[in-house]
Parts: structure tokens; sequence; C-alpha cells
């Protein structure tokens, strides 16, 4: 069966082939994912507001959410994993970037490349989070 993925606003998600997206996994609109990637059950893709690039090889699990303020483009990039419930509003993920079960990442933040967010830390908007760093609290 395939995944919720639906158009908006004249915005069709394009998903490669080799990606794969659980069959309650929603995707709206202004959305492309990549080579190898998975979005797991209940995960939550919204790009109606603005675009979300989810690179290859990336891993955004169960019951997570990815979403923007309007006019905001927002990237994965390659190998970044975003844990179990984990929220990323408006804000950019480096690559293999590990973003920890239940964690929320807000607006116009970024998390350098290698760098890990602990599970629940929350990250408040307009953080700066330089490569190779660990964030917990």
């Amino acid at each position: 069966q395939l995944a919720m993925i639906y158009e908006f606003q004249g915005f069709k998600p394009v998903i490669k082939e080799s990606a794969y997206v659980h069959e309650t996994a929603t995707i709206i609109g202004n959305v492309i994912i990549g080579e190898k990637v998975y979005i797991g059950p209940g995960a939550v893709i919204r790009g109606d507001w603005g675009q979300i690039i989810i690179e290859d090889g990336c891993n955004v699990q169960e019951n997570c959410v990815v979403h923007m303020f309007p006019g905001v483009s927002i990237r994965l990039e390659e190998g970044a994993h975003v844990g179990h419930g984990a929220i990323i509003h408006g804000a950019n993920l480096g690559a293999n970037v590990l973003i920890g079960m239940n964690a929320v990442v807000m607006d116009r933040s970024s998390i350098g490349a290698g760098s890990i967010v602990g599970a629940l830390s929350f990250v408040k908007a307009d953080t700066q989070i330089p490569e190779r760093s660990l964030v917990v609290g």
C-alpha cells in the first residue's frame, strides 16, 4: 500500500524510488526525498508553507514531524537521523546529525554536521550549533 502523499497548491512531493516511505506516513506539498531515505510509520513531512529537502540516506523515524513557518525552506543533509517522535520545525540539520527521541529543534536553528541532540532536548529558535557538538537539555 502507498503512503499518504498529497499535492498542495501545485506542489507534489518528489520521492526517489529507493526511498522507503511507510504507508502510514504523510508527505505533503513541496518535499523532495532522496535516495535510500527511511520515513517511518506516522511521520509527517509537511511542505505546505515552504520546501523540505531530505537528502540521501536520511532517517526520519516513527511519529516525527518536519514543518516550518511560511516562506522557509529547510534541509536535512545527507545521513541525518531524526529519532522517534522528534519535531524539526523550520530548522536545518547538517550531514550525519543525530536528533534523539522526542527532541524538538525550533525555527531558524542549525545543527552542525556530526552533532548529536540528546533525547527529550529542546533547541530554541535561532540556535546555531557548531559541527561535532553534543547538545542535551
